[in-house]
């Protein structure tokens, strides 16, 4: 009889239990998900730390009819892969609180980014993903899962930074300054000028591929320098803390070779 029982009770508990874990995801299911990801989102941690400047990347979700997009900017240095992409445009499904995100890149590599949603404001984004890389040549890449933080983007200063800047490091140090004053010349093209002061006056440098991208608070720049680094593609991106009353403000978190942070802060006027 007992043994009779304890059957009974097991088949009802493996009967119940589908909807038991049915329940427990329609529970744990983040709604209206493809709603509160409109908008722009700029990577903040990883696991816990914070993310060099160097190493951010800004998501921007839009509705396109029926169809959610992801422009995605990013400007990571790598060895053999550097990427160097402005408002790249992803694919984006949704099932639950899964997400997944595709593209195929100019040089022919394909990227599917997989996403599970932990928890969504109006302010922050958290969520566990990996990404899968297939190089043009078959070559597969497994970016390691990694819980990631992003923080909501309010301000977007492609059209504020237009015109010439002069300034200098206010606190800090960044691996490109000579603690001299610098000066730029920001176009609407993505291109800029870069200038050199000799005994006050302000002339042009000799470097070369100077582009930059802005997107919201992100500036991501890169140059070539033929003198110091020759042959060399050097890269420097800064976060906007603010552009107001002919004064601009870049913040960014630089990583030291031994691994401690530094922040770094950069303050310069505009040149009328």
């Amino acid at each position: 009889m007992k043994l009779l029982m304890k059957c009974a009770f097991l088949m009802m508990a493996m009967v119940a239990m589908p909807f038991l874990v049915s329940c427990s995801d329609d529970d744990d299911k983040i709604e209206n998900l493809s709603e509160k990801m409109l908008g722009s989102w700029i990577h903040c941690s990883t696991d816990g730390v914070y993310t060099p400047t160097n190493r951010k990347s800004v998501h921007t979700f839009v509705k396109e009819g029926n169809t959610l997009k992801m422009y995605n900017s990013i400007a990571v240095v790598g060895d053999n892969d550097p990427w160097w992409e402005y408002k790249k445009e992803m694919d984006v499904t949704i099932k639950g609180n899964h997400v997944v995100m595709k593209a195929t890149y100019g040089d022919g590599k394909q990227v599917v980014t997989e996403m599970d949603m932990i928890r969504i404001t109006s302010s922050e984004m958290e969520y566990q993903t990996v990404t899968h890389i297939t190089m043009p040549g078959g070559e597969k890449i497994e970016i390691e899962s990694r819980k990631e933080l992003f923080t909501r983007l309010t301000k977007d200063y492609r059209n504020d930074i237009l015109g010439t800047w002069e300034g200098h490091i206010q606190e800090g140090q960044s691996t490109y300054d000579d603690n001299l004053k610098h000066r730029w010349e920001f176009k609407a093209d993505g291109t800029y000028v870069y200038y050199c002061e000799d005994n006050g006056v302000w002339h042009v440098s000799s470097n070369t591929k100077n582009d930059y991208f802005i997107d919201g608070t992100l500036i991501c720049t890169r140059w070539v320098d033929p003198i110091n680094y020759p042959g060399q593609e050097l890269r420097e991106w800064w976060e906007i803390g603010s552009i107001e009353n002919g004064v601009m403000t870049w913040n960014a978190l630089r990583q030291n070779d031994d691994g401690t942070m530094q922040t770094v802060v950069f303050k310069m006027t505009k040149v009328e």
